[in-house]
């Protein structure tokens, strides 16, 4: 018959019990591997850019453009370290590139090939695209890499919402 765990040990279970999936909800390996695939097999128009709105996980998103995506940097000085993937749009329609946190959450800059400002988005939710007919400017949801201390609203979630970034008075 096995006694419950007590004391100084199960404190000590307890606190790897409680680490355990904080753990293993960071990706794996960090800094990720470079797929070295920097051309995507579709043109980035902002109609196709518009449909990776709903894509919540990184992989997902490499399907979507039909390849891995090139590492452009691995920015570890951060208070949330970030890998940087780029993408050209097929024949050089359009590009993207992809802020990647440790956790598997993720930022998107692109700018489409049919001429239309940028769009910004993150796998949240957040989606700004000021070019599209009717405008679009949602917040989302709070992001991992949003400081509670740092509203996320209308004012100043654009400040964030590819990644960490110092947010100061006015416009940032």
């Amino acid at each position: 018959m096995s006694r419950p765990v007590t004391g100084s040990a199960g404190a000590i279970i307890l606190t790897i019990c409680l680490a355990l999936p904080a753990l293993s909800s960071e990706l794996a390996p960090w800094p990720p591997r470079d797929p070295g695939q920097p051309e995507a097999n579709v043109a980035m128009t902002r109609g196709w850019i518009t449909t990776l709105r709903e894509i919540r996980d990184f992989a997902s998103l490499q399907k979507a453009a039909g390849s891995g995506g090139k590492l452009l940097a691995v920015e570890t000085d951060l208070e949330t370290p970030r890998a940087i993937y780029g993408w050209k749009g097929l024949d050089g329609r359009g590009q993207m590139k992809v802020f990647l946190y440790r956790n598997g959450d993720f930022g998107i800059t692109a700018t489409p090939a049919d001429g239309a400002g940028d769009i910004t988005m993150n796998n949240s939710g957040a989606f700004v695209c000021p070019s599209c007919s009717p405008p679009v400017d949602a917040c989302g949801r709070r992001p991992s890499w949003v400081s509670h201390s740092v509203h996320w609203d209308g004012s100043d979630c654009h400040c964030t919402i590819t990644g960490p970034q110092t947010l100061r008075p006015g416009p940032c």
